[in-house]
């Protein structure tokens, strides 16, 4: 009996645990339009999503998507750590179609180690600027997540970042309201 009491408070609290949201991916989604290379301008990011871009610069993005349309395909990263210099920073991995268009069940591994899957979310889509949303929840409630502002060029006029910004504010994408952190592409390129 001692032991069921124990666990009320348990299910109690994961009953009440953050969940990730399934924002709706952009309408316009294609990968055709997705494919290629993204730049990393800056994200919103938690601790447990940060793990692996810890300290990075020149963070960029490939998407090799499938032949067929909407069939997912497979997705590489690349950054320095700490200079454009540093040494290299990379994980490869795969996106796997879910429904509708731009929303993905993300894998990735991180020096040769599967890391888990997460839920990746292509919100923001036009010829020149994307916006990532990925999120993983993890046991006893707590979730990591991310959302990446991302441009076909190392550079991205303020304008247009401050237009993603209040894009992803009114979304209610950055939960936790985390500090904006600006990607650096200096002297990457």
């Amino acid at each position: 009996m001692f032991e069921m009491l124990c666990l009320v408070p348990v299910l109690i609290g994961l009953s009440a645990a953050e969940q990730c949201l399934h924002p709706a991916p952009a309408a316009n989604y294609a990968n055709s339009l997705y494919a290629g290379r993204w730049y990393e301008v800056g994200k919103y990011q938690t601790a447990g999503g940060a793990i692996f871009q810890k300290g990075t610069v020149c963070t960029i993005a490939t998407y090799d998507p499938n032949e067929e349309e909407n069939t997912g395909g497979n997705i590489g990263y690349s950054s320095r750590k700490e200079s454009p210099e540093g040494s290299w920073n990379n994980a490869t991995g795969i996106l796997e179609p879910l429904e509708p268009a731009g929303h993905f069940l993300q894998t990735l591994e991180f020096f040769g180690i599967k890391g888990p899957s997460v839920d990746y979310n292509v919100v923001w889509l036009d010829e020149d600027s994307a916006i990532e949303y990925d999120c993983s929840e993890h046991l006893l409630g707590f979730l990591d997540y991310c959302v990446h502002f991302m441009s076909r060029t190392p550079t991205i006029s303020a304008e247009k970042l401050a237009l993603m910004k209040e894009w992803v504010a009114e979304s209610g994408l950055n939960m936790h309201n985390l500090e904006y952190m600006e990607g650096s592409q200096d002297q990457c390129w």
